[in-house]
């Protein structure tokens, strides 16, 4: 048997401990000893001086290295590095007012933990440009690239501050299927899966669960999860599977309060972002807009309307297409400043079976969209919570009701009036930060052609 000892040699870092990150060192610290991890960015020989780049997930160290005054072995094992090699660097802390952050580190160790060979798929420090294809199919080297640190940071961020938001308001996290028996919404965008000896499939959205855990007392809940749709578009603006921020709340007025809550949350959240990332918004070359409240609601009747002013050249068949979105935006941008615009009254016929229709217009709904930049990056509305009127507009869609009695049954106990929103977390991403694609706001991204990484 192996020894703890002998397991434990094995590992170069041996009992080297990081203290900082790259962002943390100030130079207030200067004279300090730290350690920091990471990979080297490049070595830059300079007569009798070395600068080596250490990259982490929060920036670039520099460190220096006086030859004269830098020991023999150290200087070997300098000479070993290339980049992305993984290395430790032990040293002190040096105030210099031309390095980021104005410090660098003087090292006294620098530990080799693991190597690189000396041609990579991508040129990590992006000076040599690489289409998304390849970057996509060497995602990992590509997120180590220091933008994707930070357009993840902001994105972890962004998901944080709303879920701190939803708590603050009395919403529970919820954690609902991702197999289920019947489609959400209808249609065939479904994948299918071998579910034993029954066919399944992967969930659209937790929009039953979500429903079904308000009837049962829970009154406001939230989901960050997968959501899967099997949609044949190859686009810039769409996913297979993407992370979908849901929200439900019960005992609601209609779907007004169900905008009012996600606009105070944007409100919220992009405040937050605004102040607590700027720096990184400044190292991506991009600056967000707080939204005023209230949002400017438009009517789908009034948007045709706008549309027909401005000049759309595309039929509008169903559905405003993704350019009536962007037109709309643009109208409003230049009457209000602001760039977002809840989209209402959506016609039922476009709409899932369970969204309420309007007292006063059946044809319509009290569904909505939230248009972002041009995007759709909100679908929601008041739902439908008497039993009878569930089941009738589950046959209008031409569904049979039998797969759905698991959904439907629990309507006869006393549902609450209730509505809810599915908010698209790499859209919203994409959009605050000025991307022109959806796959580089996904860390592993699933399209039409892609399963791996």
């Amino acid at each position: 048997m192996t020894s703890s000892r002998n397991r434990g040699s094995l590992n170069p870092i041996g009992r080297l401990r990081r203290t900082h990150y790259s962002s943390q060192l100030k130079p207030e610290m200067e004279g300090r000893r730290v350690t920091i991890m990471g990979w080297v960015q490049r070595i830059r020989p300079l007569g009798k001086l070395s600068f080596l780049l250490l990259r982490d997930r929060e920036g670039i160290t520099q460190c220096i290295l006086h030859h004269k005054q830098t020991a023999p072995q150290l200087l070997e094992t300098l000479e070993k590095l290339d980049n992305e090699y993984a290395i430790a660097v032990v040293g002190r802390v040096k105030r210099e007012a031309q390095a980021r952050r104005g410090v660098e580190i003087v090292p006294d160790k620098i530990v080799i933990i693991n190597t690189a060979p000396a041609t990579l798929p991508l040129d990590i420090s992006g000076k040599t440009k690489a289409d998304i294809d390849t970057r996509l199919d060497h995602r990992v080297i590509d997120l180590r690239r220091h933008e994707n640190q930070l357009l993840f940071k902001i994105q972890h961020f962004t998901i944080s501050r709303m879920r701190r938001f939803l708590e603050a308001k009395g919403f529970r996290e919820i954690h609902t299927p991702k197999i289920v028996a019947t489609a959400t919404e209808g249609g065939a965008d479904l994948f299918s899966v071998k579910y034993f000896e029954r066919e399944a499939f992967l969930a659209q959205s937790p929009q039953f669960y979500k429903q079904l855990c308000l009837v049962g007392g829970f009154d406001r809940v939230f989901e960050v999860a997968p959501a899967y749709r099997a949609e044949k578009h190859n686009t810039p603006r769409h996913l297979n599977e993407y992370t979908s921020f849901d929200f439900e709340m019960a005992w609601i007025r209609d779907e007004e309060d169900v905008m009012q809550m996600e606009e105070k949350m944007l409100k919220a959240v992009f405040t937050a972002v605004q102040k607590q990332c700027a720096e990184e918004l400044e190292q991506l070359g991009t600056e967000i807009q707080v939204p005023r409240l209230p949002i400017r609601r438009i009517e789908f009747t009034e948007a045709l309307e706008i549309l027909r002013n401005e000049g759309l050249k595309t039929p509008i068949e169903g559905d405003i297409p993704s350019e009536g979105e962007e037109k709309l935006y643009q109208y409003i941008k230049r009457e209000t400043g602001e760039e977002f615009y809840f989209l209402t009254k959506y016609p039922a016929a476009i709409r899932p079976f369970y969204t309420m229709p309007l007292e006063s217009d059946p044809t319509l709904t009290r569904g909505f969209d939230l248009i972002y930049r041009g995007m759709e990056i909100t679908t929601g509305g008041q739902r439908i919570h008497e039993y009878d009127m569930l089941v009738e507009k589950l046959k209008g869609a031409g569904l049979d009701p039998e797969p759905f009695a698991f959904y439907t049954e629990p309507f006869k106990y006393g549902a609450p009036p209730h509505g809810g929103l599915a908010v698209g977390m790499e859209r919203i991403s994409m959009q605050m930060l000025g991307y022109q694609n959806i796959r580089e706001a996904c860390l592993f991204p699933r399209d039409r052609t892609r399963l791996v990484p």
